[in-house]
């Protein structure tokens, strides 16, 4: 079965293959069919037969859903995270470029007369990372899915955010600890006045952080809104308060700090008594561009389970070897806003 109709249905897109053409709202009718076809079901199956042949139909899906899983991470985490599929019989391993050039840039010394100079070698260094089993449960049965009651898209949706959700809290868990493993420690993180302030002294802080940030790329700035929802430009004669005023009129914050980009981090609940956040919001993180500090691996297949429960109802489990860990900790700043609270 081509995994091409499975992808588009799961991300509900229109599909257009040679004759075949489906728009949004037939491809899940149209992927439906053709995983009944490659399980030679009929239209009117049996429940029997479509237990028969449950295995057979999630190994399809989890193929399509390893395909893209890795994309998807990415588009979220992309701007500071390096996301990485991995065979599972393969190890572990990032190439941390960057570590070398940085430090033959820091140690090219003045040449002498005959044009010699000493440099350090460019070197790389290789970061390990271990993986761990992270299960999502999946509310679907197969007969809902080829009774129509729920689509592709809505079983993919689960699935992603299930792993969006235990991935993206680790890779905030990583940055906010800046445990270096590399071997360097966090821009300032031995100096209290600079990474603990309050919202009004936010702007100070990064003052003090963004000239070395700058050293290893151009500077964003992420944050909740809580966190930032005072950073101001100082006024001048160009009046960019008013710049200021309009920013924060429109989504909350300002846009642009002294030049650096500010992006506001999306935070979510994770729970249903509306009190755990996916991350914490006084967490203020200062990144270079082009330096993914944090590695997410993803190994091996997908692999969904069936769970039949002791008071005999049943759910689906997705199961993924995941591994999230903090390459190089000497690239970027955290600053934590002590007073940034969600009431």
């Amino acid at each position: 079965m081509d995994n091409r109709l499975l992808i588009a249905a799961f991300e509900n897109k229109p599909y257009v293959e040679g004759e075949l053409n489906f728009s949004a709202e037939d491809v899940n009718t149209a992927a439906i069919n053709a995983i009944k076809k490659e399980l030679n079901l009929a239209d009117n199956a049996s429940v029997r037969d479509i237990r028969a042949v449950e295995n057979e139909a999630f190994a399809l899906i989890e193929e399509a859903v390893d395909e893209i899983l890795p994309k998807k991470l990415d588009a979220v985490l992309g701007q500071f995270a390096e996301v990485k599929s991995f065979p599972r019989d393969a190890e572990v391993v990032f190439n941390i470029e960057k570590v070398g050039k940085n430090r033959a840039k820091l140690t090219i010394s003045k040449g002498a007369r005959g044009g010699i100079y000493r440099a350090a070698r460019l070197d790389n260094k290789y970061f390990g990372l271990s993986t761990g089993v992270q299960t999502v449960a999946v509310y679907c049965t197969l007969e809902e899915l080829l009774l129509g009651t729920m689509s592709l898209g809505e079983l993919f949706a689960n699935i992603q955010e299930g792993f969006e959700e235990i991935v993206y809290k680790e890779v905030f868990e990583a940055l906010a600890a800046g445990t270096p493993v590399a071997g360097y420690p966090r821009i300032k993180g031995d100096d209290a006045s600079i990474v603990s302030t309050t919202k009004a002294g936010l702007g100070a802080s990064l003052d003090k952080v963004l000239p070395y940030v700058k050293q290893y790329g151009v500077p964003t700035v992420f944050g909740s809104a809580v966190a930032m929802d005072l950073l101001a430009n100082p006024g001048d004669a160009y009046h960019p308060e008013l710049e200021d005023s309009k920013d924060r009129r429109q989504i909350g914050i300002i846009r642009i700090y002294k030049g650096v980009r500010i992006v506001e981090l999306p935070n979510y609940l994770i729970d249903n008594s509306n009190s755990a956040w996916a991350y914490d919001p006084r967490y203020v993180f200062v990144m270079p561009s082009g330096v993914k500090p944090v590695k997410v691996a993803l190994k091996g297949e997908m692999y969904i389970q069936k769970n039949v429960q002791a008071v005999g109802s049943e759910k689906w489990e997705a199961h993924k070897l995941i591994g999230v860990g903090l390459a190089m900790a000497n690239n970027f700043a955290v600053i934590t806003v002590t007073d940034a609270i969600i009431a």
